[in-house]
């Protein structure tokens, strides 16, 4: 296919908006996301502090990415959790602090309580134990890796190591998830987010 000259310099004009045009909405979502989502705090442990590409970063693990159910769950949407398939987590509020998961399931739930939370993510594996016969899911949400800015990434793992770490999380309406900042002992520590 042969383009006239002519035609050229609009043709690579157009293709140059329609891709500045979807990164723009791909920063404005994430943006939104950050601003307007619900905000809650989630338990953490901390990992590993490296990415040789992208620079210092602590990986972070959470008590909600591991599911453990009796093999004999009768929920169709649970038993429908496989390897690389959506899961979505509801969280409700404990009275003493932080979230207990109260649902998990491969569908977002038809009703949701006041206060509750959905997380969606994507189910990494799941095995099924024989004593006590048990079925395991481990699930992640996109929101495991904190970067920082270089140099700081082992300073921040000494200090979560040797304190109370928390990852301040906004959440959108479809359980999308992304980490705002970190609550280290207290005191709150937000970046602006690396892409």
């Amino acid at each position: 296919m042969i383009v006239h000259r002519k035609w050229l310099w609009p043709l690579l004009g157009g293709v140059a908006l329609i891709q500045s045009t979807a990164l723009f909405d791909m920063i404005y979502q994430r943006h939104r996301l950050l601003k307007s989502g619900r905000e809650l705090t989630l338990a953490v442990r901390p990992l590993d502090p490296r990415d040789i590409f992208r620079g210092d970063y602590v990986t972070l693990g959470y008590d909600i990415s591991t599911f453990k159910k009796p093999s004999d769950e009768s929920d169709p949407a649970f038993s429908g959790l496989t390897g690389g398939s959506e899961a979505f987590v509801t969280l409700s509020p404990k009275p003493e602090g932080g979230w207990v998961e109260t649902r998990i399931g491969n569908t977002y739930p038809a009703a949701v309580a006041p206060g509750d939370v959905v997380l969606k993510g994507r189910v990494q594996s799941t095995w099924k134990t024989q004593n006590p016969p048990e079925t395991i899911v481990n699930v992640r949400y996109g929101i495991e890796q904190y970067f920082v800015p270089e140099g700081t990434g082992r300073d921040l793992e000494s200090k979560v190591r040797d304190h109370k770490i928390e990852a301040i999380v906004a959440v959108g309406s479809d359980g999308t998830a992304l980490i705002k900042g970190l609550v280290i002992d207290g005191e709150r520590h937000e970046d602006p987010p690396l892409l």
